[in-house]
This record gives structure tokens, sequence and C-alpha cells, in this order.
């Protein structure tokens, strides 16, 4: 019976098993034993929308000809999960002839579709959005919204409110695409003012000082006062550092008694709410400067050579008198802030960091990364007892002391605290500190890995091919900031920061990019102004980082009653991953000239004149390569072939516009080399470093067309920083590093030379060489602000434009708002030249004879040409004879006229106004001229003193 039994629980068994395993899919959870040790044959996916079935297989070990295991199972169901993108998954198995099948069923997390901030009126939605965790095409975890929610809160604390309070909701989820709206909804709170900030255990320092360095404010009629939770936090270290660099070595804040707390500001109202600000500080004694001593470790290695002396220098086997360190005491002893002289000073302990810093920084620069300065402190008390001690070597027990003790007695400056003992008694019983340092040179560090983070966009090479270092390189802390400073001007990034982390051996370090992109695209509208160019309205669209490749589009639209422009314009910055720049583009332009103005009544001296202008039409392409080279170098070549066409001439214009008008479409053909040096630091703010262009332009010639000269072009831009708003450290508040003084030089020449054509011949009287639209005007906010291109104290042949111009500029700006206001204080000087033996016909014959017809006329009118130099029409006097301005003697382009008579001056003041989409450049400037007094070398013109208001839109300056 028992048998029986048995056997038909047996085959009850069977069958079940056999109508388990005749089941299409059956979960491995459950039926594991089936299945286990057999060979995957295939693995499919089910469930998954957003994510691939590429992309789950990638975070699976389950491969199809491995054998599944129970290890294999549980870690693959482990990382499914912790991968965050699923919240039910569901591994199954179907028997696959001798193996199995694998069938992987998700249920995805909703990604996020939109993220909205409800009620956000005081932080900008944008500063949120790149900080906060969950992002838009993520999945959503209940981690990530409860971390948003607390950097959400602490952006507002830091903002000064306090009381913010953030929720956070979602809408239904869309079933066809897995994907959901989330919304924060913000109650932003008051801000809330702080009513005392009370300071407490201070003997010595006085509280306003203290407080001068906080940031933290006591709000009143000037200061707002708001609290933030990140300043206080701040104002902690700062007051600490303050009392550090006064002596207080020792001092530190307390824990205890220092806090924050909000009250009511009326009890009785409940109205408004305050903060109480309070700062517990232990200041210590005050302690003095008493010299430095510098030496290099020379511990002997087993090896009988010095342990951490560098290798490089002292390779085993040199003599122990040639031992030799990277850099001698003495040049480590000339970086110091801290000089002998200064014993008896307030020990500052933030010199003393800087001191400290400077060699390791100058090991840094030579690849000694691993360099150690350690120091050690040694502290004598200004008292007779004290120093009797060093002063009475004598009295020591053996050699050996006594030499130990007059080494001391020389180390430690006993001789010069004796004499600030008798000379100084408020200093008696202070306490005096001498720093040895010890200097470590270890091994030199090479770069063994660089990491890159924070880019979600652009393309890691287009990061590592602006580095001047490479894995396995020597590390060189110059290059390492230069490379900072290239990646930054790429314009990709909000923050840049470099770090470093040790490698895998002493000689190795990891550098660490960390970065913070910032939106490429551009879409702006908005308006230029120039005196020339006039008013016009603009759209652009670009990209400056076209698919994180680095590649650069863009399109310009312009639109004006003077200039009407199209631009489309590909520059790939690295052309075959090599530092070789590729650009193309295209244009259309269409531009009203004026060509001066021409009397329409006899009297010259007091005529009603009439401006003359035409139109130019222009089409063409352009081709462009540029090579960077060494560090900062880049030589650039570009050939721009190209169709004009002038049009519209007014009844005014000159029998010359008239011949070009006449001549239709003429071929322009133009070959640009040039080379570029630029080591500013942030070419969209710079602060310090030169930028160095010279070009020179090939028009005609052998590359034929209608034009035909050579064209040089230096220009010459440095920065200088003069001092910060901390008043080179007397206000001790780091925000105000920011706003820097800083005044900019710049010069910019144009020096044109006309050619032959090299094909065939052509009528130089006809057809000039160089022609109408070629020609340089001065004046306007475009070159020299406070004078018109028609300027009546200009000779009357710059009025028509000159082949040659050399401006120079100098503007000092003080920031208002570093990001985006500055006050303006600048000084323009700029003038023009021609080679008058280019001039043909009757126009040659004047100039030629203009000497003798000068004489003639002064003969034969006297009373007439003396008023006619000296005094206008309304009797005023005359800065300068009209017939020695329009003297063609002095607009000849020699070594001779490049002097201060002959250029045009003035100087001004105004405002920069940077809003990214119409920067706008407000200034007053007056027109000066050189007097050629040694005490007095400018002064006004007598007739005309008055300050011109110029308007500009955009950088268009020359």
């Amino acid at each position: 019976m028992n048998i029986r039994k048995h056997i038909k629980l047996y085959s009850l068994f069977l069958i079940s098993l056999l109508i388990l395993v005749s089941t299409e899919w059956v979960s491995l959870w459950s039926n594991r034993s089936v299945y286990l040790d057999k060979v995957i044959t295939k693995i499919e996916f089910k469930g998954n929308i957003n994510t691939s079935s590429d992309d789950i297989l990638e975070l699976m070990d389950m491969r199809p000809g491995v054998s599944l295991s129970q290890g294999l199972l549980n870690a693959d169901m482990r990382a499914l999960f912790v991968s965050g993108f699923f919240y039910h998954i569901d591994i199954q198995g179907e028997t696959d002839g001798d193996g199995v099948k694998i069938l992987v069923i998700v249920k995805e997390r909703p990604r996020v579709k939109d993220i909205d901030f409800i009620g956000a009126d005081e932080v900008f939605p944008s500063d949120l959005r790149d900080k906060i965790p969950l992002k838009e095409n993520e999945v959503i975890t209940p981690k990530k919204v409860t971390l948003s929610k607390e950097v959400i809160l602490k952006k507002y604390r830091d903002e000064g409110f306090f009381l913010a309070y953030v929720r956070f909701e979602t809408e239904p989820v869309n079933p066809e695409t897995n994907t959901v709206k989330v919304k924060f909804i913000i109650d932003e709170g008051e801000e809330i003012p702080v009513s005392k900030v009370n300071i407490f255990g201070n003997n010595e320092i006085d509280t306003y000082d203290i407080q001068g360095i906080m940031d933290l404010k006591e709000s009143g009629i000037i200061e707002s006062g708001v609290f933030k939770e990140s300043a206080f936090e701040s104002d902690k270290q700062k007051i600490a550092a303050y009392l550090k660099s006064r002596g207080y070595v020792d001092a530190e804040i307390s824990n205890e008694g220092t806090n924050w707390e909000i009250r009511w500001e009326n009890p009785k109202k409940k109205d408004k709410r305050v903060v109480i600000v309070n700062f517990k500080i232990i200041e210590g004694e005050q302690y003095f400067y008493n010299g430095y001593t510098t030496n290099h470790d020379l511990t002997i290695a087993p090896n009988g050579m010095p342990q951490f002396l560098n290798k490089e220098n002292n390779p085993i086997g040199t003599p122990k008198e040639e031992w030799a360190p990277v850099y001698p005491v003495k040049f480590l002893e000339d970086q110091y802030e801290f000089a002998p002289a200064d014993v008896g000073e307030v020990f500052d302990e933030t010199k003393f960091q800087k001191d400290r810093a400077s060699i390791n920084e100058a090991y840094s620069a030579k690849g000694y990364l691993f360099a150690q300065v350690i120091p050690r402190r040694k502290v004598v008390e200004l008292s007779d007892v004290s120093l009797s001690r060093y002063e009475n070597c004598d009295k020591r027990g053996n050699t050996d002391a006594i030499a130990d003790c007059n080494e001391e007695f020389n180390r430690l400056n006993i001789a010069r605290l004796r004499k600030l003992y008798e000379a100084e008694p408020k200093l008696r019983g202070k306490k005096f500190i001498h720093v040895d340092f010890t200097i470590r040179e270890n091994n030199l560090a090479f770069i063994e890995n660089i990491i890159i983070k924070g880019n979600k966009k652009t393309q890691d090479r287009v990061i590592r091919r602006e580095l001047l270092f490479k894995p396995g390189d020597l590390f060189n802390s110059s290059l390492v900031n230069r490379s900072r400073e290239r990646i930054f001007n790429l314009g990709y990034f909000k923050e840049v920061n470099f770090n470093m982390r040790p490698g895998s051996d002493e000689t190795k370090m990891n550098l660490i990019i960390e970065l913070v992109e910032q939106p490429t695209g551009t879409v702006s509208m908005g308006g230029g102004y120039g005196t020339i160019t006039g008013f016009s309205i603009f759209t652009q669209l670009g990209e400056n980082n076209l698919n994180g490749t680095g590649q650069q589009i863009t399109g310009r639209i312009e639109f004006g009653p003077i200039r009407r422009y199209l631009q489309l314009s590909w520059t790939e910055p690295w052309f075959m991953d090599k530092p070789w720049s590729l650009t193309l583009s295209a244009f259309y332009s269409s531009r009203t000239l004026f060509v001066g103005a021409t009397s329409i009544t006899e009297n010259n001296n007091q005529g009603i004149k009439e401006v003359a202008s035409y139109e130019r039409t222009g089409v063409g392409v352009s081709a462009g390569i540029g090579h960077r080279f060494l560090i900062n170098w880049t030589h650039f070549h570009r050939y721009s072939p190209s169709f004009f066409a002038s049009t519209r001439p007014t009844s005014l214009v000159s029998d010359q516009v008239l011949a070009e008008v006449d001549r239709g479409w003429q071929f322009r053909s133009q070959l640009t080399n040039g080379i570029a040096y630029d080591s500013r630091d942030n070419i969209f703010n710079s602060t310090q470093g030169f930028n160095l262009i010279f070009s020179i332009d090939n028009v005609g010639q052998y590359l034929g067309g209608e034009s035909h000269f050579d064209q040089f072009s230096p220009i010459l831009e440095y920065y200088h920083t003069w001092f910060d708003y901390t008043f080179f450290g007397l206000i001790r508040k780091n925000a105000l590093r920011r706003w820097r003084v800083v005044q900019q030089f710049r010069t910019s020449s144009v020096f044109t030379y006309e050619r032959k054509p090299k094909y065939g011949s052509q009528d130089k009287e006809r057809i000039p060489y160089i022609q109408v639209q070629d020609r340089l005007f001065l004046g306007g906010y475009e070159s020299l602000r406070g004078w018109f291109f028609d300027d009546k104290y200009y000779p009357d042949e710059w009025k028509d434009g000159a082949s040659s111009r050399v401006l120079f500029t100098s503007e000092l700006r003080f920031p208002i708002e570093p990001s985006l206001l500055w006050f303006v204080v600048f000084f323009d000087a700029g003038s023009m030249f021609e080679e008058i033996n280019r001039a043909v016909g009757e126009r040659r014959e004047f100039f030629k004879n203009y000497d003798n017809l000068v004489r003639a006329q002064r003969f034969s009118e006297p009373v007439e040409t003396y008023l006619f130099e000296n005094y206008n029409s309304f009797g005023q006097k005359l800065p300068d004879s009209p017939l020695v301005v329009n003297d063609p003697g002095n607009l000849i382009l020699s070594s001779k006229n490049l002097s201060m008579s002959n250029f045009r001056f003035s100087w001004g003041f105004g405002l920069r106004i940077q809003i990214p989409v119409l920067p706008l450049r407000l200034y007053f400037a007056q027109r000066i001229r050189y007097t050629g007094v040694e005490d007095r070398p400018f002064g006004l013109y007598p007739d005309n003193n008055s300050f011109q208001f110029v308007f500009g839109i955009g950088d268009m300056r020359f």
C-alpha cells in the first residue's frame, strides 16, 4: 500500500513537472532548478519603452553561450534594480532544446518630459534646473525627488528665503511614451533681514573691524541685511582667518555660542521676522614674526644618497659636495613676502600661508608636484629670562650643547630680539614665532590619467584637444593653468575646475577636469548703430558647439537704411582632429556710402553743403584655414573672391564714382595671410594678457580682378589690472576681487600700398587700383569718438577717405557690476595718410604745385587770406590754418608725418552695458588738440569745446 502510494505521488510529481516544463515561459525564480546550468541560447526583452534592449543588456552579465547559474541570475537582477530604471523586473525562462531562452520583463519608471518651477520669482529657474539631480529625459526616483527638493531649499536659504517651502507634483503619465511632466511648486516666503550681529570674546580686535570683513550685515538704510546661511558659514571662516592675519594664530570660532535664531521683530505684533546672529570668538594670544629659516631635507637613504632630494640632479654615485637641489635656498627666500627686516611685525598667518604656497608653486612649475614644504614653528618669548637662555651658551654642559645653543642664537635672531626688548617695552612678554621650512623635493610628478566630468553634450575629444599636456607628461602648473583658460575660452562651460588626485604610485597623479556646461545655441535679435554704418536691426541664429563637436554654424540677417547684410558661416576648429581650422562662408551686402560734402554755393567759407552718396552691392564667398601652434600662436589664411557693383548715385557724387557706376559688376580677388598671438585670460571679459594680430591682404595683381593693392594690418591689444575693489587687501572681502579695475590699450593700423595688375593693362584714371569702397574713414563710434567722418577740422582729403590709417585707444574700466556694467574713461587718437604721388590728372598737378599756389594767394590777397587762415565765418579764432591743415606734404605716409601734430584726439567717459542681446555703449566725448607745450600738451578747440554724445550698439570698434 505504501509502495502504491509512493508511486502515485511520484507520478503526480512527474506529470506536474511535465506540465510546468511544457509552459512557454516560466519564472526562473520559482523554477530555477529546472534551468540552472543550462546554456543560454537567446535573451529577449519585454516592456521597455524608453530604455533600449541593448542598454539593458549592457547592465547584465548574461550572454548567449553562457551557462545560467544562480550567482549570474542574482547579480543581473540586482544590477537591473540598482540602475533605477525599473520598478518591477521578472526574468523568465523557456526550454530551447538542451538550452534555455531568457525573457526579461520590465516595468519602467516614467521619464521626465518637462520640469516646471511654479512660483520661482526670486531665483532663476535655470539656476535650479542646473543644480537639481532630477533631469529631463531621465527616470524619476524617490531619491532624486527628495534630493532635488533639498537642493531647491538650500538655494533659497542661500538667497535669504528661510521660510521657503517646496512641493512636488506630477501630471498623469503618457502611456505611449512613458513620460511625465513634473512640477516643483515653490512658496518662496519672505526674506528675513538680520536685525543684530553680536560678536563676543574679542578683547583686542575691534568689533567694527570684524564686521567690516563679514558678508552678513545688519539691515539698515544702506544695507538690506538679508540673512543667508551660506554667508553665515563663510563668515565664520573669514573671522578666524582675519584674526590669524592679525597675529592671533590660535584664534577660533567657538561652536558653543555661535549660532543664529529667528525671532519676531516685535513679539507683541508678530508681523515681521528677523534673525539674530551670534559669533563667539576665542581670541588667544597675539604672536609676532621672528624670521624664516629654509633648508632642504638631506636625510640619507640606505643607499647613501639623499632620500628626499631630486633624483634628476643627483643620480646614485653623485659625491656629497655635488648634491644639487632644484632650487637653491636663496631663490626660495626671494619668493617670500615676509622679509628679514620684518622681525618684530605682527605674525600674519595669511602671509605665511602665501609664502609656503609660493614654494609649492615654484616646484609645481617644474613638475615636482609631490614636493613637500614642512614648516616647524619655534616660539620665543620676549623676556629677559628667555633671551638670556640663548645668550649664555658658554654655560652649557658640553661642546655639542654649546654648538647647538650658538646655532639657535643665530637662527632665532636673538640679538635682534634683545634690541626689540630694550627699544619696545610694550612688546615685552609677547611671543615671537620663528618658522623653519624644510623642503622635501621628492619625485617628479607625471600625469597618469586625465578624467573629464560634467560634459553631457560636449565630446571628450573637444576638451582634450585644448589641453597642452597628455597622459604620461611631466606635470607643469603653468601649462595646466593655461589649459584651463583655453577650455573656458571655448564658451561652452560656465565653470572649469581642475583637481588633482594621487595616482597608482608615488610618481603619478590623476587630473580631474570638472565642467559645468552652458547653452551654446544662440537665437538673438537686436540692433547696431554707428556714425558711419547708421542704425540697423539684425537676427542671428547660431550654434557654437554643434552636436558637441565644437563646430560653429551661424547665420545673420541685418537690415537698415544704410546697411543690408546676409551671411552664412561654418567653422570646424579642429579639422580631422588636428589643430587646423576650416571656415567656409558666403555673404551678400548692400551699403550706402557717403563720399563727402559738396558745396552748392559759390562761397566756400559760408557755403551750403549737400552730402553725396551711392550704394555698393556685393556678393561673395570665403574659404579660410588656420593653424594653432606652440601655446598661444595661430597663423591663418583666407581666400575671398567676390563681385561688387555701384548703383544709385546722387547728383553730387564725383566723376570717379559715376565712372564706377558705369562699369557695372566688378570682380575682386583677395588673399589674406596672418599670424596671431593671444594670451588673454578671458576673451569674453579680459583682465590681463595680450592679443596681437598681423595680417597681409593681397588684392588683385596675380589674383585678377579690378582692384590691385597690398594692405598691412597690425593690431595690438594689452589688458592690465591695476587693482580690485579690495584695494590691495585693505578691504577683506573675497567677493570684491571680481570687481577689477582694468585698462585696455589698443592700437590698430591699416597701411595700403597700390600695386599694378599682373595680367593685361588697366587704365588707372578710368579704373583706379584702389577703389572708393577700399578707402578708409576716420570718426564716429567705430574709430574716433567725438569726431565726424567729414569733420570740419579734418584736411579735405580725409573727407573722401584715405589709403592708410593709424588708430590708438585706451579705456580705463571701473566695474559697477562685473558681468553687466562698467564706467569707462577713454582716450582716442587717430590719423590718416595718403601717398600723394598716386594722384592723377588735375589733382596731381594741384598737389605738386600746392606750395606755389599758397604763396601766390597770400601775396595777391593778403587780407582775405589772413582772415581765411585765422577766423571762421562767425569771427572765432581758428585753431589751425586751413591752408596748413590741407598741405599735401603733411598727408604723405612717412616717418616724419607720424607725429602728434598730425593726429586728432578725443577723451571722454561713459558706460559699457553688456546686455547679451543688445550690448549698449553710451559715451560723452570731447575733441582735444595737441598743443606741443610741454606742461600742457593738450588743449580745447577755441570755437568748439562741447562734449558730443556718442551712442553705439554692439562691439563695432575698429
